[in-house]
């Protein structure tokens, strides 16, 4: 079974780790072990006893915002990045080999909405399931030009457009269960081009209050998805932004 197209990792790059473990593991429950992986070390991010993403800690010369990232896998990095600079996108940075992780790099679309692309190590790919509780369970584009975005991604993933409950979606198949990330027009969000990664929670409110509690905002209040749940989005008391997913009973 291939993860190719399936969004596979989520890291966030923090000023301080210390603060970022705190926030989100009152938060989400997660736990954290320390690897010894680069000059500023990495950090694995445990719930449930599987290991769904990582922090790491960012330079003090790295003079930019906190955020999340999400990984796509793709069958060829190298072939990705150079399909992204085709279109009018950019490479950042890449691709290069991380030993026992795979191949990564970042690409950004000709709006300006940045994803990370892997290829892992190992082609075993383990069975899908329902993301639980604390678990990273979807992604949104926000798009500055959603029709270019439609055109572009999936030339660099290895996507299909498909509609989903109200909108247009990312897919890697037919059917719903091979959606991975739905498209929103910047225009009627008021967002940035970007992506951004939702966490299951029980029920949003008091998530949503809990991350205010701890430091963090609360930037959308819970919206429902008609026949799906309901989301909220939040950014952490450092900045970097996540949002919530309450599944619909």
């Amino acid at each position: 079974m291939s993860n190719h197209g399936r969004f596979i990792w989520r890291e966030t790059m923090t000023k301080d780790l210390d603060r970022a473990k705190r926030f989100y593991g009152e938060l989400f429950g997660w736990s954290f072990t320390d690897a010894n992986m680069g000059p500023s070390g990495y950090t694995h991010i445990q719930i449930g006893g599987k290991t769904i993403g990582g922090l790491m800690h960012q330079p003090p010369e790295m003079a930019m915002p906190c955020y999340w990232t999400s990984y796509a896998c793709v069958p060829d990095v190298d072939a990705s990045c150079a399909a992204a600079k085709a279109g009018g996108g950019s490479v950042p940075w890449g691709p290069v080999e991380i030993p026992g992780a795979g191949r990564m790099a970042m690409v950004g679309s000709p709006d300006g909405s940045m994803l990370s692309l892997i290829r892992p190590s190992s082609d075993e790919a383990p069975p899908r399931t329902t993301p639980a509780l604390g678990e990273f369970c979807w992604e949104t584009l926000t798009a500055g030009d959603p029709a270019q975005a439609k055109t572009f991604w999936p030339t660099v993933v290895p996507w299909t457009v498909s509609h989903g409950a109200g909108s247009d979606t990312f897919a890697v198949g037919e059917g719903m269960e091979n959606q991975v990330a739905d498209i929103q027009s910047a225009a009627n969000t008021g967002a940035p081009p970007s992506w951004l990664a939702y966490v299951v929670v029980a029920k949003i409110e008091p998530s949503a209050d809990r991350a205010a509690a701890l430091g963090g905002k609360v930037l959308m209040p819970a919206m429902p998805v008609p026949n799906v749940g309901r989301i909220a989005i939040i950014a952490d008391d450092q900045g970097a932004v996540l949002g919530l997913f309450e599944p619909g009973r």
